[in-house]
């Protein structure tokens, strides 16, 4: 693994948190649910610290740090903007969720590549993190789908009631 391979990999990973933090920005706008603007705004710290951290890195190579996210991540971001556009607060966190879903993957892959020590434990952490995000946004769409199931339940228990109260009047 030559030096050049190295910085390559981590500028490509730099993109990403870049492109992420970004994204959370995009999310953050358009969501109308505090609990998720607070969670989604520590995402967005977290993708910052990790692109400043992966920046360091490449300087300490000898490296100048890519700039942006380049055409890709202008691209990528109109499309996000045109995909959360007028979409409520759940489809917000599933978009989020997939992006960082997509995000994870694709450096797993780099890590696999031509990491030297220092860098490769690096990605680790950084990977670590993003998966405690995508484990956060899970909970939170399991809590929200509980909520939905439990107001079901509560107004299909409503409707049998009414029905019951109905045929008990008949009766009498």
């Amino acid at each position: 693994m030559d030096n050049d391979s190295v910085i390559n990999e981590l500028n490509t990973v730099l993109r990403g948190e870049l492109m992420a933090a970004e994204s959370y920005d995009l999310f953050i706008s358009n969501t109308d649910d505090e609990k998720i603007r607070q969670i989604f705004g520590q995402f967005r710290a977290d993708h910052k610290e990790h692109a400043e951290l992966l920046a360091e890195r490449i300087r300490s190579l000898g490296a100048a740090p890519g700039k942006g996210t380049g055409i890709p991540g202008m691209f990528s971001q109109i499309k996000l903007e045109f995909e959360t556009r007028r979409k409520d607060s759940e489809e917000i966190l599933k978009r989020a969720y997939f992006g960082e879903d997509k995000g994870v993957k694709m450096t797993e892959e780099i890590v696999k590549g031509d990491l030297d020590p220092e860098s490769a434990e690096l990605v680790g952490r950084i990977l670590s993190k993003d998966r405690e995000h995508l484990i956060a946004m899970m909970e939170i769409m399991q809590e929200n789908l509980k909520q939905e199931n439990d107001v079901k339940i509560r107004a299909n228990d409503r409707q049998r009631w009414e029905n019951d109260s109905q045929g008990q009047n008949f009766l009498n």
